[in-house]
């Protein structure tokens, strides 16, 4: 089954998940399973975990609720550090059903000061940024100091999560990024995609003053 799992996620159908012959939990916990090391089929399975969920949720959200409570666990330290991948997740929990999880937004952004999650994190934010800023905002001002951290990935990211935000009043800082020349890998449209952080502020700049 985890095999036709990864074909379904290999070919982006990911509505094809809810008809495979698994428990609505056993599903969860197979894309789960998928997210622990970081590949193309791993960052699918974390866009696909959202959209399984929100059905799921329609009919019986105390297993979505329950997941939640797993990937909070994972988060913690006796877990091993499996957990790397839980932010982005619950990210896409929110984001695909913000009217019962909205709740579930303001935890995953208490992990912003935690280095160690803080890409999961930030990539959280700008998802759930995009369709429901307002749940969110108030993790903002901590976000822009990322912009100003030593490694690329969290600089990208942050820059990255901003324009998804649409967050007008730090074009200032986002502007000092435009040169970064530093290469990240990021996950867009299906694809794990390398740009330069400038690349990534340039675009964030375009969304902002699209808004």
């Amino acid at each position: 089954m985890k095999n036709e799992i990864i074909k379904l996620l290999s070919d982006k159908r990911y509505d094809a998940l809810m008809s495979l012959p698994l428990s609505n939990g056993r599903l969860l916990s197979s894309l789960i399973s998928l997210t622990y090391k970081k590949s193309i089929i791993s960052y699918r399975a974390i866009e696909a975990f959202g959209i399984v969920s929100k059905e799921i949720a329609k009919t019986k959200p105390e297993i979505v609720r329950n997941a939640v409570g797993r990937l909070l666990w994972m988060i913690r330290d006796e877990s091993g550090g499996i957990g790397w991948s839980s932010p982005e997740m619950l990210g896409e929990i929110v984001r695909n059903s913000p009217e019962l999880f909205s709740d579930v937004a303001p935890v995953i952004m208490s992990f912003l000061d935690e280095e160690m999650l803080a890409s999961g994190v930030l990539i959280a934010a700008g998802r759930i940024g995009e369709v429901n800023p307002e749940l969110i905002v108030h993790a903002i001002p901590l976000i822009i100091t990322y912009l100003h951290n030593r490694e690329p990935l969290l600089r990208g990211i942050a820059a990255w999560a901003l324009g998804r935000i649409r967050v007008s009043q730090v074009e200032p800082e986002l502007e000092k990024l435009k040169n970064d020349a530093c290469i990240i890998a990021i996950y867009e449209d299906g694809k794990l995609i390398e740009k330069t952080i400038g690349q990534i502020t340039k675009e964030a700049l375009e969304r902002i003053n699209s808004a």
